[in-house]
């Protein structure tokens, strides 16, 4: 069991009002961290790496924080500060979609990000301002504040599975010559042969491959349908 809980890190003010004035900060060296682990990788990321990148040694970065934990909570909280939370008035179920849609691209900016969120979403002060945000456009709904809590978390996770599964099909399947999907290009073959009518059947008529944006719109428009929170349909201009 460890012994300290990065959720510390927000329990404590940046800079005491004693002692001599820091010569780094918290914005500092998470962008550093960041950079580390959008080009190599959250393994990347260590309190030694990060320190020669804000040009310190690693001893006094432990004045900053005090775990490795702490500066993985540290940027999964700062790149939570990229959401753009404009309350538009628009529908509920508009708002968490566009939470949704700007999240996929959060995560697409930095890849690590999406299985963290799965296991240690960010209670920092972005953290909690993206939370508050989506509740807020859940107000007028009739649902208990539990299960609001529960919409939004759920709407996090299927998100984070969805950029998870695009990231690993471009890392490991990737795509052919000339861009032509190797899977798809396999999936034809199959059906072509004749031995499974059924997956013919469900495939025949489909035109060109949806684009994963719409994929991805799909997918949480009928979750938020699922869980009581319909897109209203746009009404044709008059």
């Amino acid at each position: 069991m460890p012994t300290h809980d990065p959720i510390d890190l927000w329990r404590r003010p940046e800079r005491s009002g004693v002692g001599p004035k820091p010569e780094h900060s918290r914005t500092g060296i998470a962008a550093a961290a960041i950079d580390i682990a959008d080009r190599d990788g959250l393994a990347a990321v260590s309190i030694r790496r990060v320190a020669a990148g804000v040009g310190a040694g690693a001893a006094s970065l432990y004045r900053y924080l005090k775990s490795h934990d702490e500066l993985i909570e540290l940027i999964v909280d700062t790149v939570g500060g990229e959401y753009d939370l404009d309350s538009s008035g628009a529908p509920p179920a508009v708002q968490l979609l566009n939470l949704a849609r700007q999240g996929r691209d959060i995560m697409h900016r930095h890849p690590w990000l999406a299985p963290l969120l799965l296991t240690r979403p960010s209670l920092g002060p972005n953290g909690l301002g993206y939370l508050e945000h989506a509740l807020s456009a859940l107000r007028t709904v009739d649902m208990p504040g539990p299960t609001k809590l529960q919409t939004v978390a759920m709407l996090t996770a299927i998100t984070s599975a969805f950029v998870q599964n695009e990231l690993a099909s471009a890392a490991n399947y990737g795509t052919g010559p000339g861009g032509a999907n190797v899977r798809l290009d396999y999936l034809f073959e199959v059906v072509q042969s004749g031995k499974y009518p059924l997956l013919a059947g469900a495939l025949t008529g489909q035109h060109d491959p949806e684009r994963p944006e719409e994929v991805f719109t799909r997918v949480i428009t009928n979750y938020l349908a699922g869980a009581g929170l319909p897109i209203p349909a746009v009404r044709p201009p008059a």
